[in-house]
């Protein structure tokens, strides 16, 4: 089961609870007679090794949805999901420590039903700690009109929607110029409506041998999802994928990687028990 970060979300939960209550009524395109269905928007991301990397933190000012995919940041018709009016602390976010089911609640907030098709992150400051010295990160435009996300979700009367932002660090993470020193960081972001999706979890074994375990699509090869399993357990999750069928492979250095085949991803639902035990590699 996925477990919401301790160390800041108990006090983000019960502030969003509150303030998000009267957010709801901002825009000026929900009809205030016509169903409304509630939209939960939660952040993981797609781990990976990162040398040096420690810490990567991102303070986001604002995280707003809106029914039009070209509606820009001065026009009417935004919904708040993350309001501005938290504390710093309750925005901000360690995006190396959403792993392996680990994931943060954004925010919680009742909409009127039907498709929405953006969502629009605002960036206040980012940092990244690299061998204990921390640094600005620069996210282009990220500042000024924001991250922008298209893609359509839906929500339906009286039901819970969950969106989930599955943000690819390993993906997003350059250094410009090579070797400089100096990050970059172009956000690549998935959006999930988690009600399509399941998830894969399992445990390698030997723990601790810095394994990857890739979620693959049959048909390509490509890969869909990848995670690192727990240092102390071997345990892992593959999360936010939509409902198909994947190979499951898990890799290690020095160990022959192993793959489990054909394997099933219903809504709603995780696969348990996927479990690899990789054998040291033999001259």
């Amino acid at each position: 089961m996925n477990q919401r970060i301790d160390w800041r979300m108990m006090t983000a939960g019960l502030g969003l609870a509150l303030v998000l209550g009267g957010a709801t009524g901002c825009s000026d395109s929900t009809d205030p007679t016509s169903e409304t269905g509630t939209l939960r928007m939660t952040m993981v991301d797609a781990p990976a090794f990162l040398e040096d990397v420690e810490a990567v933190e991102v303070v986001f000012e604002e995280v707003r949805v809106h029914r039009s995919q070209d509606a820009e940041g001065g026009d009417g018709g935004w919904m708040t999901v993350l309001p501005d009016t938290l504390p710093v602390e309750d925005r901000t976010f360690d995006l190396l420590q959403l792993v392996n089911g680990v994931f943060v609640t954004l925010g919680e907030v009742d909409l009127a039903t039907g498709t929405y098709t953006q969502v629009r992150i605002m960036v206040e400051s980012a940092t990244i700690t690299v061998d204990g010295v921390a640094q600005d990160l620069f996210i282009p435009s990220g500042y000024q009109s924001g991250i922008k996300l298209i893609g359509p979700f839906t929500i339906d009367p009286d039901e819970i929607t969950d969106l989930t932002l599955d943000f690819d660090l390993a993906q997003s993470l350059h250094e410009a110029p090579p070797g400089s020193g100096n990050f970059i960081l172009r956000p690549t972001i998935r959006l999930i409506q988690t009600v399509l999706s399941g998830s894969i979890s399992g445990t390698v074994e030997p723990v601790n041998i810095g394994a990857v375990v890739y979620a693959l699509s049959p048909a390509t090869g490509d890969t869909m999802a990848s995670t690192l399993p727990d240092t102390l357990t071997g345990d892992y999750r593959l999360q936010a994928l939509l409902a198909g069928v994947y190979d499951v492979r898990a890799d290690a250095a020095g160990h022959e990687p192993a793959t489990r085949l054909a394997i099933e991803v219903v809504a709603g639902q995780d696969v348990p028990d996927v479990d690899f035990v990789l054998a040291p590699q033999t001259d």
